[in-house]
């Protein structure tokens, strides 16, 4: 069996967005391209070799692969895939890429807010199993969260369904 993923929900990570400036040491500047990250990684699910690369394998995202309603990306196995684009990605945003941060200090950077904000261990990748998540919580059919996730397994996204196992138990008590 899967292990379940840590998730975020919605308001998790508004309060995440709310406090990153307050994080002591890190300037306005990279607050934003953090943020920015952060938006991209919950509302589109990105990985974070997909926003600011990896090694020469990956390349970092850029304003061209974004369009009115998508971003185009090569991500994990160098496959391509098409994500939504967040509704809150505006031109200032856009014309903060390719962002300048590098994998590590964006990591470290998730996991103290973390700690910080919601007073546990979170990583990057958490902000995507938000995504998927919500999804799966929203009843968006499997394949389509698959297709957006990225997943070449449907099982590897099936953990989605199981990943709030509170709701679970509590329509279960409705029924009963």
């Amino acid at each position: 069996m899967k292990k379940l993923p840590k998730i975020i929900n919605q308001q998790e990570f508004e309060l995440l967005l709310k406090e990153a400036p307050k994080v002591p040491r890190i300037t306005k500047k990279r607050v934003k391209e953090y943020q920015l990250a952060m938006l991209l990684g919950f509302e589109s699910g990105m990985r974070i070799s997909e926003i600011v690369g990896f090694k020469d394998r990956i390349v970092p995202l850029t304003k061209e692969m974004i369009d009115d309603s998508s971003i185009r990306i090569t991500g994990k196995g160098l496959k391509d895939r098409i994500v939504p684009r967040p509704k809150r990605l505006n031109e200032a945003s856009l014309n903060m890429l390719p962002l300048s941060c590098k994998r590590r200090a964006l990591q470290s950077f998730i996991t103290i807010l973390g700690k910080k904000v919601l007073h546990r261990e979170i990583s990057f990748h958490t902000l995507r199993h938000g995504f998927g998540s919500h999804l799966a919580g929203l009843n968006v059919p499997l394949h389509q969260v698959q297709m957006l996730m990225g997943h070449s397994r449907l099982d590897t996204t099936g953990i989605y369904l199981h990943a709030n196992p509170k709701e679970a138990i509590s329509k279960a008590q409705e029924l009963f």
